[in-house]
């Protein structure tokens, strides 16, 4: 009854200070003060809701309010790593004294450091310290060691592969499963390998470092190319090899690099069941090396053409065949 009463006397009380308002400030005034202070009160009641304390991390409140906050900003560190990239490909892309393994290591890097420094920044706002980060770490790290293991180790092949410019933007690599195509983006966990036939293959950069590649273009574009070839039994070898040399000098072919040892030469190679093997080394310059199978097969109709206008013999392989338990004669008819 107590409370009951009490809340009456407050009601009459508004409804007193109500009436006095009215009366002496009008009734427009008191609207729009009743309003004002709604407003507020609106306010403050939101502003305590995002406020107040969702869960604890280390004794640290997290509220609403500190989670957007966290999350707005580390949003934008990415979106500003991005631009930054962007900056620095279009300031490449101007630049003739800019290598696209350079402008490679300027973006990724930079980009790197400004996410990192947002989710230092987003660790701020959270009121995280880096020792309760090393606190729960260590509680899961049993947990999660295995499953962030290859990311790791991923990342470090990452850096290394950036410093070590043992592959860089644009260098035409061969991998051991016998995929070759150009390097065309390192990134934080893989590489991209986009290969001659267009497609894009993303390769872990653990398996980069671990495994063997091969790199055709290091240091220059050079290589040599291995042709074989063979001819019929009792065919002059001196013979075959002056027509191929003076085929392949008199081919008009520009991209031929003779300099030094690096010389064109045909070498006998062996005597096979049906030819008497050879193969033509050639060494090649320029962009050339980067189309292998396009290079020999430029190589092997160079070779046939010379041998058939020199009436060369190409062989096919021949086979004894060996009849048994055949009691009846079998005829053979002969057609010229």
């Amino acid at each position: 009854y107590d409370i009951v009463y009490s809340s009456s006397i407050i009601r009459d009380l508004d409804r007193f200070l109500l009436h006095l308002q009215r009366y002496y400030l009008g009734t427009l005034q008191t609207l729009k003060g009743s309003l004002k202070e709604e407003f507020k009160d609106t306010i403050n009641s939101f502003w305590e809701k995002i406020n107040q304390p969702i869960f604890n991390i280390e004794n640290t409140p997290i509220s609403s309010l500190k989670l957007f906050l966290a999350f707005s900003i580390f949003i934008l560190g990415f979106l500003v790593g991005r631009i930054y990239k962007v900056s620095i490909k279009r300031v490449a892309k101007n630049s003739h004294n800019i290598t696209p393994s350079t402008q490679m290591l300027l973006a990724n890097l930079g980009y790197y450091f400004i996410v990192i420094i947002a989710f230092f920044i987003m660790l701020k706002v959270l009121g995280i310290t880096l020792t309760s980060i090393a606190l729960v770490a260590g509680a899961l790290s049993v947990g999660i060691g295995f499953g962030l293991q290859n990311i790791v180790s991923n990342f470090v092949s990452g850096l290394i592969l950036m410093f070590e410019r043992s592959l860089k933007i644009g260098d035409f690599i061969e991998l051991d499963n016998n995929i070759r195509g150009h390097v065309s983006d390192i990134r934080m966990r893989s590489t991209t390998i986009t290969t001659n036939d267009n497609i894009d293959v993303v390769v872990p950069n653990q398996d980069l470092i671990q495994n063997r590649v091969i790199n055709w273009t290091m240091s220059d574009r050079i290589r040599r190319f291995r042709i074989p070839f063979g001819v019929a039994y009792g065919t002059d070898a001196d013979k075959v090899e002056h027509i191929i040399l003076e085929a392949v000098k008199t081919s008009g072919g520009v991209d031929i690099y003779e300099e030094g040892y690096r010389k064109t030469r045909v070498i006998m190679v062996g005597m096979g069941d049906s030819s008497v093997d050879f193969e033509l080394f050639v060494w090649i310059k320029g962009t050339e090396i980067l189309w292998p199978k396009r290079t020999e097969a430029r190589f092997l109709r160079l070779i046939y053409k010379a041998l058939n206008t020199h009436n060369i013999e190409i062989p096919f392989p021949q086979r004894d065949i060996h009849l048994r338990s055949i009691t009846d004669p079998i005829p053979v008819i002969i057609k010229k």
